[in-house]
C-alpha cells in the first residue's frame, strides 16, 4: 500500500522532524497515552483534536515513524489531499497493518462516499485488531461528520484535545525542535521570531528551516544580526 507523507524540507525525513521527543507536551497526560499507544497493547483507538497548528500532524507521524521502527506495518494518511486526488478505495486493505493513522477527518465532512468508506474501514480495523489515530480539527462531539453510525464510531476512542500554544510554549517548541536538529536556538532569537515574524507554528517551523540550512551554509552561529540578515534575503 502507498504510504503518503506531508512534503518536507530537502534533506530532511519524519524521523528528523516529526519525533515524539521533539515535541512540546503541555498535557502530561498526554504524553503518556501515546507511548503506551505506541506499545501496540492498551490503547486501540486515538482521537486528537485542536486548532490549527496545534500539533496533529506532528503527532500522527512521530506516531507512525515510532511503530515503524519495532518493525510494524503503518500507513499515514492525509485526507485532504486524499480527497483532492484518489477515490476512496484507497482506504481499502487497511486493517492489513498494525497502525493506522488517519489525518484531517474534517475533509470528509460532508462526502457520502467518503464517510462511509472511513466507517467501514473503521469496523474492519476492529475487526483485525488493527490499532487507529485519528486527527482532526474538530471534537467527535462537534464534528460536520453526517454519517451518524460514524460519528458514534469516533466517539469510542481515548478523545484528547491538543491545547493551543502561547507565545512561552511556542518559543519551546521551537528550541526543542532546534535542539534535535543538532542547531542552538538562543532565547534572544526565539523572541525575535516573535516580535517579527508570524506566531503560526507552521510558518515558525518554516523559518526554522530556512535557518537551519543558512547556518550549515555559512556556518553561523543563530545571532539577532544574522537571523535578521537570512529572514531579508529572498
Amino acid at each position: 500500500m502507498q504510504s503518503f507523507a506531508t512534503q518536507l524540507p530537502l534533506g530532511l525525513n519524519p524521523q528528523h522532524v516529526y519525533q515524539l521527543s521533539n515535541f512540546h507536551f503541555s498535557q502530561p497526560e498526554l504524553q503518556q497515552a501515546l507511548i503506551e499507544f505506541c506499545d501496540l497493547t492498551t490503547i486501540d483507538f486515538l482521537y486528537l483534536w485542536g486548532e490549527a497548528a496545534s500539533g496533529k500532524s506532528h503527532l500522527l507521524i512521530a506516531l507512525m515513524e515510532q511503530v515503524q521502527q519495532s518493525g510494524k506495518r503503518t500507513v499515514y494518511l492525509p485526507l485532504a489531499e486524499l480527497v483532492a486526488t484518489t477515490s476512496p478505495e484507497v482506504l481499502l486493505s487497511v486493517e492489513q497493518l498494525d497502525l493506522l493513522c488517519i489525518d484531517e477527518l474534517e475533509a470528509i465532512a460532508g462526502l457520502t462516499e467518503w464517510e462511509e468508506a472511513v466507517f467501514h474501514c473503521f469496523n474492519r480495523l476492529q475487526n483485525a485488531g488493527c490499532q487507529l489515530v485519528i486527527g482532526s480539527a474538530l471534537s467527535p462531539a462537534m464534528s460536520k461528520i453526517q454519517l451518524a453510525d460514524l460519528r458514534s464510531r469516533l466517539a469510542t476512542g481515548l478523545i484528547y484535545q491538543l491545547e493551543a500554544l502561547d507565545d512561552d510554549a511556542k518559543q519551546k517548541a521551537l528550541i526543542i525542535q532546534a535542539q534535535s536538529r543538532g542547531l542552538e536556538l538562543p532565547e534572544e532569537v526565539v523572541h525575535y521570531l516573535l516580535r517579527h515574524h508570524s506566531r503560526d507554528m507552521r510558518e515558525l517551523m518554516a523559518l526554522l528551516q530556512r535557518l537551519d540550512n543558512a547556518s550549515m551554509i555559512e556556518k553561523r552561529r543563530l545571532t539577532i544580526p544574522f537571523v535578521r540578515q537570512v529572514l531579508l534575503t529572498v
